[in-house]
């Protein structure tokens, strides 16, 4: 965010560190009044201890200083607190440029002895608050966590634990964020209870010896808008966790949901044969082998079904222009793997000592143990692994049940410092070259900096989208600002005789809005269908309305001011005209209608818009500041682009070659008194339409590399161009007269 939008505010010291060091005040006039303090948790000799700001005395005055940030100066007051032998250090800064602070404690152990941190409570309003309370009326506030996707309820209701981060906003748009801002030290949690918050941050009983000191994470607060504290905390993050963005999105085939286990060499042969023989329809993009191909968990070398070997198969994709990829579970060992016999201390253990095991099931019929992640001989083992798919000649991987553990093998590690020198290990084993998806299913800053996309949802089995959506369209925050989002699959139809893994019973609506949220997510866009079937050939268009996903960003509209995730969508500035689309998704069961509001979707105030509804391909309204559809069916979705009519000149209002509707497919419209020429992407259908509001008569010119089929009229100054015959990774655009 640049700075020359953030509000600047008075130096006056709305938060500040009181009574001496030992507590701090927050007071945000109309939001929030509170006090707080901070402590550290340890346990010593078998016994644990809490240390208090409120229970140590001042070991000097309290320092006042200047520190930067990557969002300008802040003033930053520092207290040193002792409770023989420990100390206790809190640092407060409180931005100039905007309202917001953060916290960052250090724990001092001048004591003989090693001790263990346990947790640092940073940020403590629940200590010692009248009736509990933070905010004047908590039953007005809503609490959304921004890395889980359970349900946001009021602050009054809540009470639970968010990792990480949450917002907490009433509907008049004022509240707060809370949530980690580096320095990649430790996982963090905001508790929630009694209509007060904590932010805890979790230092798994890391060993601090003798003399040595240990910081917690820094914790931000910001008072800004909900949107814009969200994007000053996830901005904050990529950059303190130094974020890998510059592979962006990708697009193409898995095999996970069409074979599961049961994949064979045959079978990725055919569908590479396949894409490589119908490239305007699949382009050039990731072929995918999961898992089912390895001779044993451990053993990622290909099995009896591979009798190529995988180096063959990754060459046969490559010739055919594509990238290979391929799945691996690197912690996930067979129970008989030679080197899991040979380094029995190099698997994880519960805490009563007994390896963790993973019973079997019908895709790992021997169960699995887990790899420890930091002992030596794994990261051996591990760095091998990844290094091996490298020279077989894949150009992606898909790293799989990331279940790091709880116990290690350096004492002096979080979980979250492990797991991001596993990545770390990861990303140095693959090369700056390799495309690495991270299988998460929940956002963890572990992996930000070492991979180029994050699952954010569970796996998107056909019977299960609902369940997804909950996940993609509360974690869209994070796409393309800490890694490129993977909401995982989508089919080609709601049901299909040669697909095995099912169908999805609430039938076309919900797949309509599983299909074009997955593609307005602008992550990966990958399908899992055997393609090569003539009853998956009849629907290969809906591949190519997906294929790349949106490049225009989109954002969930109401996060933070509704319980119910549903408007999903973007509003995108062209040189050509300004537009914006979103999906308006019935979360509610029965039928419903849904509003949204032109200002909040960044559309000019008291302009008409066009309201183009991509699957009825037409134009169904004209409106101005805000819009309502129809009743829509339970899960089911309206997908409308919304452009204002600003003048006489022709407008183009609606496409159906891409589910973006002109941010994808579109590259220029260039218009004078007589013609208008539109430069078109290689992304989208082969065949489809364009919807413009012309007043002149349009007239079919030319076109290179497609074909303008036909120019119809419909009425009211609204006018379909057909387009056909469009040639992939070619420079395409048509012609039109104006008469």
């Amino acid at each position: 965010m640049a700075l020359s939008t953030m509000v600047c505010h008075a130096a006056g010291e709305w938060v500040s560190i009181q009574d001496g060091g030992k507590s701090m005040s927050v007071h945000v006039e109309g939001v929030a009044r509170f006090n707080m303090i901070s402590s550290a948790v340890l346990k010593v000799d078998g016994e644990v201890r809490r240390l208090r700001m409120n229970g140590m005395e001042l070991s000097a005055p309290v320092a006042h200083s200047v520190a930067n940030t990557p969002f300008g100066k802040a003033d930053m007051s520092t207290v040193t607190l002792e409770a023989e032998p420990y100390g206790y250090t809190v640092r407060l800064k409180r931005l100039r440029n905007m309202q917001a602070f953060t916290i960052q404690a250090e724990f001092h152990n001048r004591s003989e002895k090693d001790v263990k941190l346990r947790a640092f409570d940073l940020i403590d309003a629940m200590h010692n608050m009248p009736n509990g309370k933070i905010v004047e009326d908590p039953s007005t506030f809503l609490v959304t966590p921004l890395m889980r996707d359970f349900p946001a309820q009021p602050l009054s209701e809540m009470e639970k634990n968010a990792t990480d981060a949450a917002i907490i906003y009433n509907p008049e748009g004022k509240g707060f964020l809370v949530g980690p801002i580096g320095p990649a030290e430790a996982y963090t949690t905001v508790e929630i209870r009694k209509g007060s918050f904590k932010s805890l941050v979790g230092m798994d009983d890391v060993l601090v010896r003798a003399g040595e000191s240990r910081r917690s994470e820094e914790v931000m607060v910001s008072f800004e808008p909900a949107k814009e504290s969200i994007d000053i905390w996830t901005q904050w993050v990529a950059i303190t966790h130094g974020a890998r963005r510059h592979r962006g999105a990708v697009y193409g085939w898995c095999s996970w949901y069409d074979r599961t286990t049961k994949i064979d060499a045959a079978h990725i042969l055919d569908v590479t044969q396949t894409i490589k023989d119908n490239l305007n329809t699949f382009g050039k993009g990731i072929i995918q082998i999961d898992d089912g191909y390895q001779k044993m968990d451990g053993d990622w070398s290909g099995n009896e079904k591979f009798p190529q070997g995988m180096a063959t198969i990754a060459k046969e994709i490559r010739d055919a222009g594509c990238i290979p990829g391929v799945w691996f579970a690197p912690l996930m060992i067979h129970p008989d793997h030679p080197w899991a016999k040979a380094n029995p201390d190099a698997i994880q253990k519960d805490a009563g000592g007994l390896e963790r095991f993973s019973n079997p099931n019908p895709f790992h019929p021997a169960g699995a143990k887990w790899i420890v992640p930091d002992h030596p001989e794994s990261k051996k083992f591990l760095f091998n692994i990844i290094r091996d798919a490298r020279e077989r000649g894949y150009g992606y991987i898909k790293i799989d049940f990331n279940g790091i553990g709880n116990k290690f093998y350096d004492p002096t590690k979080t979980r979250l410092q492990i797991f991001r020198e596993l990545y770390t290990l990861y990303r140095e084993a693959a090369g700056e070259e390799m495309y690495i998806l991270s299988c998460l299913g929940s956002p963890t800053r572990g992996v930000i900096g070492y991979i180029d996309a994050a699952r954010v949802g569970p796996d998107s089995h056909p019977a299960g989208f609902k369940h997804c959506l909950d996940s993609v369209l509360r974690f869209q925050i994070f796409d393309n600002v800490w890694w490129q989002n993977d909401p995982d699959v989508t089919y080609l139809a709601p049901k299909l005789k040669s697909r095995r893994v099912g169908h999805t019973p609430e039938g076309e609506g919900m797949w309509r809005t599983w299909h074009a949220i997955n593609t307005l997510v602008g992550g990966t866009a990958m399908i899992s269908e055997p393609i090569q079937f003539p009853d998956v050939k009849e629907k290969w268009r809906n591949y190519e309305i997906m294929r790349p996903g949106s490049a225009e960003p989109a954002r969930l509209l109401e996060l933070g001011n509704s319980p119910h995730n549903t408007t999903l969508g973007f509003s995108a500035n062209r040189p050509f005209g300004d537009f914006a689309v979103y999906n308006l998704y019935n979360v509610t069961e029965g039928k419903k209608s849904l509003s949204i509001d032109f200002e909040a979707a960044g559309l000019p105030a008291g302009v008409k818009c066009a309201v183009y509804d991509y699957w009825e391909n037409k134009v169904v309204a004209y409106a101005s500041d805000s819009y309502t559809t129809k009743d829509l069916e339970y899960l089911s979705s309206a997908l409308l682009r919304f452009t204002p009519i600003q003048s006489d000149r022709p407008t183009l209002v609606g496409s159906d070659l891409h589910l973006s509707i002109g941010a994808t497919e579109i590259e220029n419209i260039l218009t004078t008194d007589s013609a208008i020429e539109v430069v078109l992407t290689d992304a989208g259908a082969q065949e489809g339409s364009l919807t413009f509001v012309c007043e002149k008569v349009l007239q079919k010119d030319k076109a290179e590399n497609c074909t303008i089929r036909s120019v119809e009229s419909l009425g009211n100054d609204l006018w379909r161009v057909h387009i056909a015959d469009r040639v992939w990774n070619a420079d395409q655009k048509i012609c039109l007269k104006l008469k």
